[in-house]
């Protein structure tokens, strides 16, 4: 079963949709079922889940951490993430706070907010322990891609999924375009930005420079001729519709419902991803 690590503004919500077009009946967006999981979906989480969809070969969302129980309740679940360049990242998780969730704050005080710190390294591991994020990512992830390398990233994961006939077209979703310009931001704050995301940064450079090469390595075939046909194909096709309305008429139907109801029986408000 894959479970998708998604860490905020790091492409996951076009991800997501990918997975959900391709697993269908068998996708769930995980969102623990009790506020007693503290926000992560956990191994007692995972056993509702299968009872709510039988079959289940597909889990995704904000609350699926690596570092959780979920593992040791079952050894085939195969994690994936996508990492995207640490500064660029924290700025568009600032102009998502003040953007789409309406939060009043300045940068300055954004950049002291304990919570947003080096994100990636505590998506990972927990907390910031770098070098447990380290260890997770070498012995947990079935792959690991980047934001930058997208496309290549969705080959790849094709490569790794060859028996699944995993069709990875996609249009973008969810992009930010903020009122507060990310450049300008940048410009002004970079030597803080990294300051704070000193781990994130370490983290995303091992990943390029030892884990990503080797995933490379392990492709089975021309990968810089299958991207470009990978990409030919997208932009003359894009995706396939039938299992967007599919997909879009069963969660509404059946999952948000049922989940959400589950969610409120229990102390959680009935939407949300933690």
């Amino acid at each position: 079963m894959l479970a998708f690590v998604h860490i905020e503004k790091a492409a996951g919500t076009t991800f997501i949709h990918i997975l959900r077009h391709n697993f269908l009946l068998k996708y769930l967006d995980a969102r623990p079922f009790s506020w007693k999981s503290q926000g992560l979906f956990l191994g007692r989480d995972l056993q509702i889940a299968r009872r709510i969809v039988p079959g289940l070969r597909c889990i995704a969302g904000h609350a699926v951490k690596p570092y959780s129980d979920l593992r040791s309740h079952d050894r085939r679940i195969k994690y994936i993430t996508i990492f995207r360049d640490p500064c660029k990242r924290y700025v568009s998780q600032y102009q998502y706070w003040i953007d789409r969730m309406g939060k009043k704050l300045s940068f300055e005080e954004f950049l002291e907010l304990d919570e947003t710190r080096n994100f990636q390294v505590r998506k990972i591991a927990g907390s910031e322990d770098l070098n447990k994020a380290v260890s997770i990512l070498e012995n947990e992830m079935l792959l690991v891609g980047f934001v930058e390398r997208y496309d290549e990233f969705l080959v790849l994961l094709q490569d790794k999924l060859k028996g699944e006939s995993f069709d990875p077209r996609y249009r973008r979703l969810n992009e930010g375009r903020g009122s507060v310009s990310a450049e300008d931001i940048l410009n002004k704050y970079r030597s803080r930005i990294e300051n704070v995301n000193g781990m994130d940064l370490e983290l995303y450079h091992f990943v390029l420079k030892n884990i990503y090469p080797r995933q490379v390595d392990e492709f089975h075939d021309d990968l810089q001729r299958r991207l470009q046909e990978f990409q030919e194909w997208n932009a003359r096709t894009g995706p396939v519709m039938w299992p967007r309305y599919t997909d879009f008429v069963y969660r509404k139907a059946y999952l948000e419902p049922v989940t959400g109801a589950l969610r409120l029986m229990n102390g959680l408000p009935y939407r949300g991803s933690y």
